[in-house]
């Protein structure tokens, strides 16, 4: 198969305190070279003869695929985790961090802690959903291929340096405080926040990567995309909030 871009669901003219420039950059370079070593691995993969390769070699080509394939899913996620706005959690989800952190002071806190120690070097800070528990978490990830088996990344805040460097140089802090004015709370609400009567599942609660459209590696221009939907109604019975993008196109 050949993995397409995805409609990215951000306006980045709009950002505040972001420029277009190191939106564009992060856009084109990091995830689309993501995308980009996806599909040549992909390609690899299909042309084995797993009959014949050895298992080492079988075994490096997946590992890389899953690194490929993990920051294409989180740098999608991190582009629609962010719009314009006053960067301050919808009642729901602030009821939902005071139930699974104490309060929406007490998720910042620890959200921006576990982002300041990873300022410097690489990784990711992780909103995740854990069905089984029913419970939102914050998630370390030192590189692409660290997940919380099961769980369902919701927010995500890339502190790989290609993310602010062009803005704001080795200042991360400053990046971080901008990260969280940014925050597109609307598009996040009703995520593991409410009530179920339906066992929640992966599914249930899909990120930017459900909102499929047609793309290349090698599109021009800004275009809108269409709505998405991270959070579904039908597991959480709240109203998922859709709102439009953009995304290169020829």
């Amino acid at each position: 198969m050949r993995y397409q871009l995805t409609p990215i669901n951000t306006r980045p003219w709009l950002l505040n305190g972001l420029s277009l420039r190191l939106i564009e950059s992060h856009y084109e370079n990091h995830y689309g070279g993501a995308l980009r070593r996806l599909n040549a691995i992909t390609e690899q993969l299909e042309s084995l003869d797993f009959d014949k390769t050895p298992g080492y070699v079988v075994n490096s080509l997946k590992r890389e695929q899953l690194i490929a394939l993990n920051s294409t899913l989180l740098h999608e996620l991190y582009f629609a985790s962010m719009a314009f706005g006053d960067g301050r959690p919808t009642e729901v989800l602030a009821q939902a961090f005071t139930r699974d952190f104490g309060s929406v002071d007490r998720w910042r806190s620890e959200f921006v802690a576990m982002a300041k120690g990873l300022a410097g070097g690489s990784g990711w800070v992780l909103l995740v959903y854990v069905p089984r528990d029913r419970r939102l978490i914050n998630q370390y990830a030192s590189d692409h291929g660290q997940a919380t088996a099961g769980g369902i990344p919701i927010l995500a805040l890339d502190m790989y340096e290609h993310a602010y460097h062009i803005d704001f140089g080795a200042n991360a802090t400053a990046y971080i405080d901008t990260f969280q004015r940014n925050i597109d709370w609307n598009a996040i609400r009703g995520c593991g926040t409410g009530p179920s009567t339906a066992t929640p599942r992966p599914e249930g609660v899909r990120g930017p990567a459900g909102c499929r459209g047609r793309g290349s590696q090698g599109d021009a221009g800004l275009r809108r995309a269409g709505p998405d939907h991270r959070c579904s109604s039908e597991v959480l019975h709240l109203p998922a909030a859709g709102h439009h993008g953009w995304r290169r196109v020829a």
